[in-house]
């Protein structure tokens, strides 16, 4: 959920209430401190009532995941569950913690209790944070955002088109001719009589971006390209392939700018056609690579905030029988 000037009249009436339930029940919890001359814990009346309030809030919260698995369930719209996932839960940190007596609670089950509350709070607020920034740093960073699921399927299909364009016009090797065609590529990838190559990329144009199909005129091969073609083989199509996983030295800038000033000057100028479509292939690869790290990181925190509140729910589910049978 991303906070900012456009949410704001959405936000508002969440934060204006729950800082006047907040400050009331303080108030509330202050005023039984000074009549009973003692800190109020979880058996006093005001400590009972947030208590109960607390646990039906983080009740609420732990039905944030059924309600956005289970299409069945049409109460509300998401995005009034996501907004008050956020703010009650925050409302409920001052209730908690009146309830266990501002912390000076004893037992070793009331502080697991309390610091798995901690720490759900904590990672909820971290996931939170990450919302506000890494979307736009994504949008900024990797104008050629695909599907995440899609990533591997697009890779390889550039791979495969820039395996037909260089197979099309650079010399390649007898070694290289004849090896086994990339996985998923057609019977006639390889053949070298086509007119045209086909081959995709991404533009921005008038702040729009998206997929554009472009087709290269191939006239016949290009002499003295050899080198071109190895280095593809070798250099190029691992990295296209793998991306940053396979640890290639491609996936920083500065070393591809390297390669591809080498090959420029190594290279004939009429082969500037395949050098700058392998240079942006590359520069695809690394925004996929890119998007995949603010992805995990985007959506890494719920691996510990999920499990956590999972294990909070069901100690405050033995909490609450234990503590009414004592009261």
């Amino acid at each position: 959920m991303i906070i900012d000037r456009k949410s704001w009249p959405k936000d508002r009436p969440w934060i204006v209430g729950i800082s006047l339930v907040s400050g009331l029940a303080c108030i509330g919890y202050g005023a039984e401190w000074v009549a009973e001359s003692t800190l109020p814990g979880g058996s006093s009346r005001c400590g009972f009532l947030y208590g109960l309030a607390g646990g039906l809030i983080i009740l609420f919260e732990l039905l944030l995941w059924p309600r956005k698995n289970v299409r069945s369930w049409r109460i509300g719209s998401a995005q009034t569950w996501l907004r008050a996932h956020v703010w009650l839960g925050l409302m409920a940190v001052p209730l908690v913690l009146m309830h266990a007596r501002l912390f000076w609670i004893g037992g070793l089950f009331n502080w697991t209790l309390m610091i798995l509350f901690v720490a759900v709070i904590a990672s909820g607020i971290w996931g939170l944070a990450l919302q506000q920034f890494l979307p736009r740093m994504l949008m900024e960073n990797v104008p050629s955002e695909t599907i995440y699921d899609q990533i591997a399927h697009v890779a390889a299909k550039e791979c495969l088109e820039t395996d037909r364009l260089v197979r099309a016009m650079c010399e390649v090797r007898a070694a290289r001719s004849g090896s086994e065609p990339h996985p998923g590529e057609d019977d006639d990838a390889t053949d070298d009589d086509d007119e045209f190559a086909v081959v995709t990329g991404f533009r921005s144009m008038t702040g729009i971006q998206g997929k554009v199909i472009e087709t290269i005129p191939i006239y016949s091969v290009i002499p003295g390209t050899q080198m071109l073609s190895d280095r593809y083989f070798s250099v190029v199509r691992p990295y296209l392939q793998a991306g940053c996983k396979g640890g290639s030295a491609l996936s920083r800038p500065l070393e591809t700018t390297k390669l591809f000033v080498e090959l420029r000057a190594g290279c004939p100028p009429q082969a500037a056609i395949v050098i700058d479509h392998l240079e942006s292939v590359c520069a695809l690869r690394r925004q996929f690579d890119l998007q995949i790290r603010l992805h995990h990181w985007l959506h890494g925190w719920l691996l510990i905030h999920v499990p956590l509140s999972v294990a909070l729910g069901v100690l405050l589910a033995i909490h609450v029988p234990v503590a009414l049978m004592y009261w």
